[in-house]
């Protein structure tokens, strides 16, 4: 039964490869054919993807065609290749100027998730943390991307969030975290004394697109690195860099809508 399901789930994916290279769109007759599945088959998978529009259907013509989930899905994999790659000289810049270490994070379901990491000199250990994930209730990055949500969904995420202690500072209660985040979303930045690791100290900013909403999250973090530079200093800069890697993935600020 296993090795059957897995046969009809390959062949779906050909169903989805099919159309793709088809320039006018595929009937189910035809899409069956080539497959070898049955027609009923194909009927009941193209159906499930059209309610999640990734297929749709030319009720006239009765011809099926890739939907849009696609378009949006690729082009999310395709500014994730390209924060990457216009943050990996500024984040590098950053981690020499302090000494420390700096990340790249995007929200992922109730994570964040490393994106990249730069340090003033690259090691094998910087790769092995691309695609890491951390908590959002004591990273400075966490608390950035939450508090770029709208109020609701920050409600629900956060009530559901785990809490975990790691250190004695690590905030383990939704009201204390709530508070936290407001903080965060009026001073434009958020910071980890030593919440996740021990000693460990990180600011973080957020990242804009061209839809001014927030894609991502940027940190500097280090151990002592609070003690070592101001507060005032490690924002200043890192507010300079986020501007320059938010401008480079076409933000614009909204009063210069009206020059």
């Amino acid at each position: 039964m296993a090795s059957s399901n897995v046969q009809v789930l390959d062949r779906a994916l050909d169903l989805v490869e099919l159309l793709a290279t088809s320039e006018s769109g595929m009937r189910i007759a035809e899409l069956s054919a080539r497959t070898g599945l049955p027609k009923s088959t194909v009927h009941r998978i193209l159906s499930s993807y059209a309610d999640r529009h990734y297929v749709e259907k030319n009720e006239e013509t009765s011809i099926y065609f890739l939907g849009h989930k696609f378009v949006e899905l690729a082009s999310l994999y395709l500014n994730k290749i390209v924060l990457k790659t216009e943050a990996a000289p500024i984040m590098h810049e950053l981690a020499t100027r302090f000494n420390a270490t700096s990340y790249l994070g995007v929200l992922e379901n109730n994570e964040v998730m490393y994106l990249e990491r730069a340090e003033q000199f690259n090691s094998l250990r910087l790769y092995t943390q691309i695609g890491k994930r951390e908590p959002l209730h004591c990273t400075a990055l966490g608390k950035v991307l939450m508090s770029a949500l709208p109020e609701e969904e920050f409600e629900r995420k956060a009530k559901n969030l785990p809490y975990t202690r790691y250190t004695d500072r690590t905030l383990t209660r939704y009201e204390d975290y709530a508070k936290e985040v407001a903080v965060v979303r009026h001073n434009g930045y958020a910071l980890d004394r030593g919440e996740h690791v021990e000693g460990s100290s990180c600011l973080a900013v957020p990242i804009y697109d061209y839809t001014r909403n927030v894609i991502a999250a940027m940190s500097i973090s280090g151990y002592g690195l609070l003690d070592n530079y101001p507060e005032e200093v490690l924002y200043d800069s890192m507010r300079e860099a986020a501007a320059e890697l938010s401008t480079r993935m076409g933000y614009t600020r909204p009063d210069a809508d009206k020059v």
